[in-house]
């Protein structure tokens, strides 16, 4: 402690002074002067020993007003601890209630963005067929209307020849002259004659009309189109069967690639996925720089995905986004990933 040195050198002090006064008394030889000087230190020594006494005393009721203050802090702390003990438990608890509530409350929403991805990517396919059924019927109108006009040119020239025939070269037809009548029999009488009226010549029929072109023999663009349109009216069966017979019958023409791309949608709609992943490879290899290899790629990958092929279907999606990045595919096949993990 802090007054123990000072003390201890007081009272070492003291004991030099008794024991010089001790010595020079036991020796005979101390003076009075000398014993006047050793009753001066020994009266400052006590009187320091008082004054340390007095220290010790305020020091001692210091540290019992530190240590009340100690024990009064300590009960303090414990309290505190105990309040911050049943906080923390408050707090973990509510914080328990909050995260299960978040996650009741999350799953609905997630299934609800699972259904809205779903119903997009739906409604862009849909979309899809939509323009492409709008690009060929725009093709498929264009033609028509090319066929409809040239064909109503040449009746309207057909009917100004028939209009021109029926006319007589003096402007007018010639009245026919009466023919002369039979002499009557025995017991016969005579009738009147029959008067017929001249024949109208706008309405006399030519003696030989021009007959009506023949319909041509179904071609590739009509054979197309009607594959086409079995699929688009719902007619699964009936699409697939048309563009097999279509693809048979012309395997090198424009609308080839369309018509294996076609075949393999019937394929998906009827749930048989390895002859639809089979049918678009068809258009990923014999047509490498189609338009249709971005949707082939994509849709083979949903294909994987309904075997439940997840490994495949997860290499196909990555090929769409690496080969045509900024496509629309591009983008379903990445939700597509995000949703698999």
């Amino acid at each position: 402690m802090l007054w123990a040195d000072p003390m201890k050198a007081t009272w070492t002090r003291f004991l030099l002074a008794v024991i010089l006064a001790a010595v020079f008394l036991l020796g005979g030889c101390a003076t009075q002067s000398d014993m006047d000087s050793v009753q001066r230190d020994s009266n400052n020594l006590t009187k320091e020993l008082l004054g340390l006494q007095r220290n010790l005393y305020d020091l001692n009721a210091e540290m019992k007003e530190i240590s009340g203050k100690l024990d009064s802090l300590e009960k303090r702390t414990s309290t505190l601890q105990r309040d911050v003990n049943v906080m923390s438990g408050e707090v973990k608890s509510k914080v328990g209630l909050l995260e299960k509530e978040m996650e009741s409350s999350s799953q609905p929403m997630r299934r609800y963005q699972a259904d809205l991805g779903a119903r997009l990517d739906k409604m862009q396919l849909e979309v899809q067929n939509l323009t492409g059924r709008f690009e060929e019927g725009k093709y498929f109108a264009e033609k028509t209307f090319g066929a409809t006009k040239n064909y109503q040119t040449r009746l309207e020239e057909m009917e100004k020849r028939v209009a021109a025939l029926s006319k007589s070269p003096e402007g007018g037809e010639k009245k026919p002259e009466p023919a002369a009548r039979p002499p009557l029999e025995k017991g016969e009488e005579e009738k009147p004659p029959v008067i017929t009226a001249p024949a109208d010549p706008s309405k006399e029929a030519p003696a030989k009309r021009a007959e009506p072109p023949k319909k041509p023999v179904a071609g590739p663009d009509e054979a197309y189109k009607k594959s086409y349109d079995l699929y688009s009216k719902g007619d699964i069966e009936g699409a697939q069967r048309e563009f097999k017979r279509f693809l048979e019958a012309y395997p090198k023409s424009k609308y080839a690639e369309n018509a294996h791309f076609w075949l393999g949608e019937c394929y998906f709609s009827q749930k048989k996925y390895e002859d639809a992943i089979l049918e678009f490879d068809e258009v990923i290899k014999k047509y490498p720089k189609g338009n249709k290899i971005p949707d082939a790629l994509y849709r083979q990958g949903m294909a994987f995905l309904e075997m439940k092929d997840t490994t495949n279907a997860k290499l196909i999606l990555k090929e769409v986004v690496r080969r045509f990045p900024q496509s629309d595919q591009a983008n379903r096949a990445r939700k597509k990933l995000k949703e698999l993990g």
